[in-house]
């Protein structure tokens, strides 16, 4: 008798082994295409007439899975970027059923043959030395959470680090003598060392010194106010409290334009890092990008290094020629033509 295959006791193995031992991409990651899933099986529910727990992996293919995906746009009103995160999800799902059960291969290459929506081309915005000059401007060492605030902005600025790798930076990480580095964990647990400016590294040193975590245990360098770890929502609210405050003080209108996040000064480290001549490799494992054409989207933005390239390339010299109609011979000539015409038709 041939055996049931249910999807639910895949879908489990997939987002707790596969994802975080055998991918080891992050838990944001993971609690991403867990959600995917989530709306994924409901439809598939609804549509098949099954229990979500006894949803058999033989009965999906490629049409259910398109299905989904003009339900997520159609009725649920989702972006096409949204159902782009949505169907990178299940084809990563599907690679990992096609590997552990032969049969559904064929079904796993017809829905990782489902092709990604066409999103508009956006470019990225990154903070003008004036820009990022204000927002550190607003902030007093000498209040509540001075230090610490200074010293995570300039770190962010100092390392382009994602806000989850800042999130997850430990005191362990860091070494804050004269050749002062942080080690960061980026996506798939990679790991890399960046250097550390002198003055991030006594800003660290002065938030340390007055540091209160809430257990002695607790080895995250950045706390919140009740002491413990921050999230990446706290940073986000404390990079958006400093924005508004160089807003409202008129420092620099220019900020209204524009919607800081803790990605902002991500671009804003790599467009500086280009600006100073460094390669675009270099940029690459500064950042910790596992592919440099994910490193290229900034050569497109960079507009001083493009008002480069156009001062280095001439134009040609154009001789400046006045058009024969509006030549006097010519005119002349239409004259007598005219004449000529007159007295043929007396």
């Amino acid at each position: 008798m041939k055996r049931k295959l249910y999807l639910s006791h895949y879908v489990r193995l997939f987002l707790i082994q596969f994802l975080p031992n055998e991918k080891g991409v992050s838990e944001n990651t993971i609690l991403a295409y867990r959600d995917a899933l989530k709306l994924w099986l409901k439809y598939c529910a609804d549509y098949l007439k099954f229990k979500i727990d006894k949803m058999p992996c033989d009965q999906i293919d490629d049409k259910i899975v398109r299905a989904f995906l003009d339900h997520l746009e159609q009725e649920r009103g989702c972006s096409p970027k949204t159902r782009n995160a949505r169907l990178a999800a299940l084809k990563t799902f599907f690679c990992y059923l096609g590997r552990e059960i032969p049969e559904c291969l064929d079904n796993s290459r017809r829905i990782n043959a489902i092709p990604q929506k066409k999103t508009p081309h956006k470019t990225v915005d990154y903070l003008e030395p004036d820009e990022l000059h204000a927002i550190f401007e607003g902030i007093d060492i000498t209040g509540r959470n001075g230090y610490r605030d200074k010293a995570l902005l300039l770190l962010m600025h100092n390392t382009g680090a994602r806000v989850q790798e800042v999130v997850d930076i430990s005191m362990n990480d860091l070494r804050l003598n004269t050749a002062g580095q942080v080690k960061l964990t980026g996506k798939g647990k990679k790991e890399r060392v960046i250097p550390l400016w002198e003055d991030t590294i006594e800003l660290i040193k002065a938030y340390i010194s007055e540091r209160k975590p809430r257990q002695e245990s607790e080895e995250r360098l950045f706390l919140n106010d009740r002491g413990e770890n921050i999230t990446r929502f706290g940073i986000r609210y404390i990079i958006r409290k400093y924005t508004n405050k160089a807003i409202e003080k008129n420092k620099q209108p220019s900020l209204k334009l524009k919607k800081v996040s803790p990605h902002t000064f991500r671009h804003t480290t790599a467009m500086h890092l280009l600006q100073a001549g460094n390669e675009l490799n270099v940029v690459r494992l500064w950042l910790g990008h596992a592919d440099l054409n994910t490193t290229h989207m900034y050569i497109e933005i960079n507009m001083e290094m493009k008002k480069e390239i156009l001062s280095k390339t001439q134009p040609p010299q154009l001789k400046k020629e006045i058009k024969k109609w509006k030549r006097p011979k010519i005119l002349e000539w239409l004259d007598e033509l005219c004449k000529t015409v007159e007295l043929c038709q007396v």
